[in-house]
């Protein structure tokens, strides 16, 4: 079933209309306020910003090889010259939020230039190379009898289905995440994964050999199918780099002619948790949901492979496709923009038209949640069968994401979790219960001023996302371990940049449920998502949660391939070594602590007991 494409347009529009009612200029806002170092700054020959989350590295050398060659060349340059030396691989534009990828100095860009909070990962006789793979991004080999693709680790996935397409095969419709510029190597090192309650749901599934370099400057093929190979591809898969860097992968793909058929559900959200799990098990494995539960409602994606000789029920779109980042208008990016600012200038619900920001924000909301997913050139498809390899990752966005800070000046501050699956029905009680008493405050303040229930109170746009996947023998990815299924929660909301010695309103919510995530559920973080905060937590380890065995079979095999701990970043230290964050000014207020004490948070500001979970400070 297809929709016409001018209700995308529609929902445009209203995110346009809401730079007209802009707060700005009115007592209490300053529209010359500097934007984060992120906005201001561009990347130059020793600094890479990340495209979202306020992270900077920054490294004595940036490389950009084209071959394998190239990199065995560089670190065996490297271990001859003698002097202590780091390496992190990574690209451009990167996600990631966190000091992973840091060869050399990181840190927040969050506050304008000069104001940041920067953590020195190495000392100054150490030095740093930052190996960029945006170059490597070819086809290696084509095995059309066993329906395998090589390709090099710097290939992005939208270019990954293209490959596969091209060369008369299909990507499994659960195994990609849905942004389609995420890279290869990037993906598998970090976990990185699409949607498969019980079954294959990450790239690193369907790894079946690797080309790599270790610290030593080797290079090295492992394949799944010998007890050696194995093992290392067990290492390297979700294994941040810590055994060396991964060159060329070797995928396990289908057939061409893949399909799947999607389906868009709305329902409101009284028996969320238990609707999950009936729609795992009697519609897909491969869902996708967007809850809003301060609107009390969700959205899922069914994701439905087709068997051969199976016919399906909704039309056939050869040229449909995931829509869910599209590239953001000018005009709509100024409008969050504007509003985000405002929203979070207004931090006590006191300016003069909190009542208009709380009301565009649940709109920008509702906006958001309705946005679709499928597309098919000028027809927006709800329910419809569609290439496989297309249907869970979005068409490409750059420059023009809606978290790219440079171009939208907000950002979507990403928070994800891997718990067990079997434990959704106390986790989405505690999301609600945390939501309702951590706000309950706030709702007040606008009740007093303008009249119960004149004024409802949101969430800063933005949505949960739930999807799901399959315990692992990788020995450090999220699901290493995991003898059932599991549950992967995305926290995925905007931030201004352009306001941010304050606090994003829903950032006291954030903090009590990674925490929350963290001690009572044992859950993992996302490598490519998260905050340094989420690894280095000081008392609940995040290390803990593994498999003793897995952490000895990694250090063992590093001490072979890395004697040198040249891939060793500080974090990964501190995660491996159960060391706590890096405390100081305003630690909390850029996401490198859960605060201790008042000069944790910014300006203004206490470090107190949550109202929801008293044990965790806010």
């Amino acid at each position: 079933m297809g929709v016409p494409h001018f209700k995308l347009m529609q929902l445009l529009a209203l995110l346009s209309l809401f730079s007209i009612s802009s707060a700005s200029g009115e007592k209490g806002y300053n529209s010359k306020l500097i934007g984060s170092e992120a906005v201001t700054e561009k990347d130059d020959a020793q600094t890479l910003y990340a495209s979202a989350g306020f992270l900077k590295c920054k490294s004595d050398k940036l490389v950009e090889p084209v071959s394998t060659q190239e990199i065995s060349e560089l670190l065996q340059k490297l271990n001859a010259d003698g002097r202590p030396f780091k390496v992190r691989a990574t690209r451009r534009g990167r996600h990631t939020p966190n000091r992973f990828a840091c060869a050399g100095k990181g840190g927040s860009a969050k506050s304008p230039t000069g104001e940041n909070f920067e953590v020195t990962n190495v000392d100054d006789t150490t030095y740093s190379v930052t190996i960029l793979l945006h170059l490597m991004n070819r086809v290696v080999a084509v095995d059309h009898g066993r329906h395998r693709l090589t390709v090099e680790a710097g290939m992005t996935m939208q270019n990954l289905a293209d490959a596969a397409v091209s060369n008369g095969m299909s990507v499994p419709v659960g195994v990609l995440p849905v942004y389609g510029n995420l890279t290869v190597g990037g993906v598998i090192s970090t976990s990185a994964h699409g949607t498969g309650a019980g079954v294959d749901s990450t790239l690193g599934d369907i790894v079946v050999g690797l080309k790599w370099v270790n610290g030593k400057g080797d290079v090295i093929t492992s394949e799944v199918d010998d007890e050696k190979g194995v093992q290392e591809v067990r290492a390297l898969v979700g294994g941040l780099g810590a055994l060396g860097i991964i060159t060329e992968v070797t995928f396990q793909l289908l057939p061409a002619g893949a399909l799947t058929q999607i389906e868009t559900w709305e329902r409101e959200d009284s028996n969320f948790a238990a609707d999950v799990k009936h729609q795992l098990q009697t519609s897909t494995p491969h869902i996708l949901y967007f809850w809003r539960p301060d609107l009390g409602a969700y959205k899922a994606f069914h994701f439905k492979p087709l068997k051969t000789g199976d016919v399906p029920i909704h039309p056939y779109h050869p040229n449909g496709r995931n829509a869910i980042f599209m590239a953001s208008p000018k005009e709509a990016a100024m409008a969050v923009n504007a509003h985000m600012r405002d929203y979070t200038l207004d931090f006590d619900d006191s300016g003069p038209k909190s009542d208009v920001l709380n009301a565009q924000g649940c709109a920008l909301s509702a906006a958001f949640m309705n946005i679709p997913a499928f597309h098919d050139g000028d027809i927006i498809l709800q329910n419809a069968t569609i290439p496989s390899s297309y249907a869970m990752i979005a068409e490409e966005c750059a420059p023009y994401c809606s978290w790219d800070l440079s171009y939208f000046g907000a950002t979507g501050e990403d928070n994800e979790f891997t718990i067990k699956l079997s434990d959704i029905d106390d986790f989405v009680k505690d999301v609600k219960s945390v939501i309702k008493a951590e706000e309950e405050e706030r709702q007040k303040v606008l009740d007093r001023r303008y009249g119960d229930g004149k004024v409802k109170l949101c969430l800063n746009p933005g949505m949960f996302w739930f999807r799901f996947g399959k315990g692992s023998k990788s020995l450090l990815a999220t699901t290493a371990g995991h003898g059932e299924p599991v549950l992967y929660v995305t926290s995925a909301f905007f931030a201004s940049g352009y306001a941010t010695h304050l606090p994003p309103k829903i950032d006291h919510i954030n903090e009590v449920l990674e925490q929350l995530a963290l001690c009572k559920y044992k859950a993992r973080p996302h490598y490519g998502k998260n905050f340094d905060r989420a690894f280095t937590h000081p008392s609940c380890h995040l290390r803990d949660t593994f498999p003793e065995e897995n952490i000895v079979k990694l250090l063992n095999l590093r001490d072979e391939h890395d004697p040198r701990k040249v891939f060793e970043s500080e974090l990964l230290k501190r995660m491996l070594e159960r060391h706590g964050p890096v405390y100081g000014d305003k630690c909390s207020l850029h996401h490198q602590c859960y605060c201790r004490e008042d000069s944790h948070c910014a300006d203004g500001y206490k470090c107190l007991p949550s109202v929801s979970y008293p044990e965790y400070k806010d």
